[in-house]
């Protein structure tokens, strides 16, 4: 991107990014520089203050600590340095690729926005586990096939599928008489997280979780987890997808005010094109944006619940 510059360092694979400038909070790295590819993020490369700043040739500002919103790498970088985004407290959207092969120690430390994975699928071994395990929050994971560079922000298409893993935290627990001290993790989101086999998610775990996580996960994960399964179906058997579909149209009010208050609109008009049966259904979701004044999400609702089911010809006898 013209308006964004690197400071950087050759190392013995390529090169490896300390600093990154620009006007916008979006960074996309690029593949290479001069000659040689981009390998490396260095450590605390987005932290607020670096106790020694490196050269920099141009004038534009540091885009660092909650300057940072979104952030696109490409398939050639392989590591994320030591607390790479200490508290970077904007930073929503993280795009890579699975291949990226090692993160250093506290790379996602006060992450807490960090709500958005873009992963590109790549052969071989993923990271995507072991970046889960560092964001405790919601996550919303999005895997695009193989071959296309992350940094394409533009035109990204469809992913192969969505999945999201709910919340869970961790608690230091004390056992006075044996004077030792051991960790406890409560919430469903660790059991998500390790519905892995090696580094690759297997599908058929994750879904069984359902029928345990709809009555412990909180009400906006599960939303995000039967909706992310059902418009984005990979994998997905008959049964699960049954009773993912049966609960979201249990809770139609509940998810269309989360979307609603997310400003997902195309999860809207998915839930208004695909996913319910019926009028009154429909009805529904025109209601809650009634509710909340969304005047273009009420709109397309009612133009959907137009298309699906049109008023019958009225009969007239003389």
């Amino acid at each position: 991107m013209a308006d964004q510059e690197f400071a950087y360092e050759k190392g013995k694979d390529g090169i490896r990014i300390l600093r990154c400038y620009g006007v916008s909070g979006k960074v996309v790295v690029p593949e290479k520089i001069g000659i040689l590819p981009v390998t490396e993020l260095a450590d605390y490369v987005f932290v607020a203050e670096l106790e020694e700043e490196p050269e920099q040739g141009g004038g534009l500002p540091c885009i660092c600590g909650e300057g940072l919103s979104e952030l696109y790498l490409p398939g050639t970088v392989r590591r994320l340095g030591r607390y790479a985004f200490y508290n970077c407290r904007k930073f929503w959207k993280f795009s890579f690729h699975s291949s990226l092969a090692s993160m250093g120690a506290g790379a996602f430390t006060g992450c807490d926005a960090l709500s958005c994975l873009a992963v590109r699928r790549e052969d071989g071994p993923s990271c995507l586990r072991e970046v889960l395990q560092d964001l405790k929050h919601l996550v919303r994971v999005d895997c695009y096939a193989s071959g296309a560079y992350a940094g394409e922000t533009e035109g990204e298409g469809m992913p192969e599928y969505r999945l999201a893993y709910p919340e869970f935290f961790e608690e230091a627990v004390e056992n006075t008489p044996a004077r030792i001290t051991f960790t406890q993790t409560h919430g469903m989101g660790i059991q998500y997280r390790n519905a892995f086999r090696g580094t690759q998610v297997v599908f058929a775990e994750y879904d069984r979780l359902f029928e345990t996580g709809k009555y412990n996960a909180d009400l906006t994960s599960i939303i995000e987890i039967a909706a992310a399964r059902l418009r984005y179906p990979y994998e997905l058997e008959a049964q699960a997808a049954s009773s993912y579909k049966s609960w979201l149209l249990g809770h139609l009010r509940e998810a269309a005010l989360h979307f609603l208050g997310q400003g997902s609109l195309e999860d809207l008009r998915w839930m208004a094109e695909e996913l319910v049966e019926t009028k009154e259904q429909a009805g529904i979701l025109a209601q809650a944006a009634n509710e909340r004044a969304d005047a273009e999400a009420l709109s397309v609702l009612l133009d959907a619940s137009h298309k699906r089911f049109p008023a019958g010809k009225r009969r007239f006898s003389l």
